[in-house]
């Protein structure tokens, strides 16, 4: 097949260690350093800087076991800042919003922009540096006629320079034949050892395989990867979300809880997080689940959950707690030691369009309640989030989760806003 130009091509920008370079933009003290950010209750090490992978720190390593090695080898160690990180994560996709109207972000740190040029390498380099000027987060660009080879070309330009382009058929080839069929978007480790197992050794050769021995032996959707090889695409951007079908809130307990008013607390506070959620989606859920659970590491774990169908969908956080604490009662035993609590809400309905309870609603309460939740909401916007709670969530919040190496919230709490010194 000859390589004819498209019309467009796919631009996947990824930011480097996302989460260490977020870090590294307010404190320049961490540049050139290893880093580590460790994941909820600071368990396992999450993100790393190339010098805490020069180390030979794993990714997901336990923080405890690797303790002596952070403190010998004088690792920067942080937990995660999730409310920094997509503040950050905003501020890149806005900046990268100026090049492409036909943007689909991918995840926190990626996105894909369809752009059509005739300098393909000057306008990813242009990209590359607008982002690091703007926002301080460097970032690579793979560029390819469809998002697999992006995804593919990105994985090089993460080690060649920060940007790699293909220019050619043979130029594809030349990188696909060198390339395992797990490192392929789309395939991973099992389905790469079966066709392993059949004579597709590299992407190459997968590149080549017959279509119809694909689709018979494995799938429509190894079929599409296949195509996507060829140049052809198969992948087109979404500009619609997926429609969500849940929202869980859930944490590990810093220290494990034997009361149920300790439990009660937790589970208050992690619906009132999810009801946050609901009215920022504009979403009414139908039904709720509580779930509770000890350490699967005990000799006789517990784990149990309770699911109520709510009289009319809300998100008013008093109601849903109500229900909340409803269920928890029917799953609590005394006795265990719990390690986690958690909520799910789902059957959305979109909150200008659902049934309503005849029997139940009430205008005039609903009108109430509206006002006094956008109250709240508007509060924590204006001066940060839990600036007011309910009072169901505790105040101490012995449970809470570890964050002993919490950074600030450089840009969205005017506590934390950097202080220059004269």
């Amino acid at each position: 097949m000859s390589f004819t130009k498209p019309l467009k091509f796919y631009f996947l920008v990824d930011c480097n260690q996302f989460f260490v370079s977020c870090q590294q933009v307010f404190d320049p003290q961490l540049l050139n350093k290893p880093v580590v950010v460790l994941s909820n209750n600071d368990g396992c090490v999450v993100a790393r800087s190339k010098e805490a992978k020069a180390l030979n720190i794993p990714m997901g390593a336990p923080a405890y076991q690797f303790a002596e090695v952070f403190k010998a080898q004088k690792v920067h160690v942080l937990s995660s800042n999730y409310t920094l990180y997509a503040d950050m994560s905003r501020r890149v996709m806005e900046t990268l919003s100026q090049f492409s109207v036909d943007m689909e972000e991918y995840s926190i740190d990626e996105a894909f922009l369809s752009i059509s040029s005739s300098d393909l390498s000057n306008f990813a380099h242009t990209i590359r540096r607008t982002v690091q000027q703007w926002t301080g987060i460097p970032v690579s660009i793979g560029v390819g006629s469809t998002k697999t080879l992006a995804k593919v070309a990105n994985d090089i330009a993460k080690k060649n320079g920060g940007v790699f382009v293909f220019t050619s058929d043979v130029h594809i080839d030349e990188i696909l034949e060198k390339l395992d069929p797990q490192d392929i978007w789309g395939v991973g480790r099992n389905l790469a050892a079966d066709l392993k197992n059949r004579g597709i050794w590299n992407g190459k050769t997968l590149k080549e395989a017959p279509d119809d021995w694909i689709k018979k032996q494995f799938s429509v959707t190894l079929l599409r990867t296949v195509y996507e090889l060829r140049g052809i695409s198969c992948l087109e951007s979404s500009h619609f979300p997926v429609p969500r079908k849940s929202i869980v809130c859930s944490r590990s307990f810093r220290h494990r809880l034997t009361q149920l008013a300790d439990v009660d607390e937790a589970l208050c506070s992690y619906t009132a997080t999810a009801a946050k959620r609901l009215r920022e989606e504009n979403l009414l859920p139908s039904f709720l689940t509580v779930f509770l659970m000890t350490s699967l590491h005990i000799s006789q774990p517990y784990s149990n959950s309770w699911t109520l169908t709510l009289a009319e969908p809300t998100a008013f956080t008093p109601e849903l707690t109500l229900r909340a604490k409803e269920a928890l009662r029917k799953i609590f035993r005394p006795g265990y030691v719990y390690k986690k609590v958690g909520i799910v809400l789902g059957g959305f309905s979109p909150k200008n369009n659902y049934q309503p309870d005849l029997f139940a609603s009430c205008e005039k309460q609903n009108t109430r309640q509206k006002r006094a939740i956008e109250a709240l909401d508007s509060v924590n916007k204006k001066f940060g989030n839990n600036t007011l709670r309910f009072a169901a969530e505790g105040i101490s919040q012995p449970w809470k989760m570890a964050k002993d190496h919490l950074s600030p919230c450089y840009t969205t709490s005017w506590a934390d806003i950097l202080k220059i010194k004269i």
